[in-house]
């Protein structure tokens, strides 16, 4: 049985975990990047020049650390930040602070013909309305370039709840899902978009009250043409 989560429920989780349990988001942030790069590791992706696209919120706050993890491994990694980075929240600039101390130097602006690998860590779980016009001609543009995706808990532009298409979507070769499977992932354009998904163990825990309000016996709808696999890993 396959347990899957709303965006709703997803937040509820990861705000039980903090606040509740008392695990810093800090440390969420750091097994959230630790996780992505061990897929990362583990696929036979072209590290050349690896490309983050972070956002101002949480997703954005993994997106950093994933960068600064790939750079201290002296990986060729540029960091571009997707909106005005001052008004970015509290746990991405924590994490910004960070790489100035290790030399990483933010991207103004960057090439998606020049990377092998983009990382997307723009939105989470918490994009709850339409793309910005901007936003969405540059993921239509990546998208034409078709290079390789790796995707931070959900595709950005992919509703977590219903799996619907918030104006544009960047499609992914990989998604590396944290704690739980996204319904989104599972319903929709969600499903076809948002390729080979891979459930990681952070660390986030549930309250004992806790009922999911979905599950199911298989992870994707029956008549999809295009399904996705699903991988669980709790190392």
């Amino acid at each position: 049985m396959t347990q899957l989560v709303t965006a709703a429920e997803m937040q509820q989780i990861d705000k039980y975990t903090i606040d509740t349990i008392g695990m810093p988001q800090d440390v969420l942030i750091e097994r959230a990047a630790m996780a992505v790069l061990d897929v990362i590791g583990a696929s036979r992706f072209d590290l050349t020049h690896v490309l983050v696209l972070a956002g101002l919120g949480n997703n954005g706050a993994d997106g950093v650390a994933i960068a600064r993890l790939l750079y201290a491994q002296g990986i060729n990694v540029s960091l571009q930040f997707v909106g005005n980075v001052n008004r970015a929240k509290d746990s991405v600039k924590r994490q910004l602070a960070i790489i100035e101390k290790h030399g990483l130097i933010r991207s103004e602006k960057s090439d998606f013909n020049e990377a092998t690998l983009i990382v997307d860590a723009i939105f989470g779980v918490g994009l709850n309305n339409v793309l910005p016009e901007g936003l969405q001609k540059m993921i239509k543009a990546a998208n034409h370039i078709e290079k390789p995706v790796v995707a931070v808990d959900i595709p950005t532009g992919i509703d977590a709840t219903t799996g619907e298409i918030r104006g544009a979507a960047l499609k992914a070769h990989t998604t590396v899902s944290f704690g739980f499977t996204k319904v989104g992932l599972t319903q929709q354009k969600g499903s076809s978009l948002s390729g080979n998904i891979i459930i990681k163990d952070v660390g986030m825990l549930i309250p004992d009250d806790f009922e999911f309000s979905i599950q199911k016996n298989c992870p994707l709808p029956k008549n999809n043409k295009k399904t996705s696999h699903y991988f669980y890993n709790n190392d």
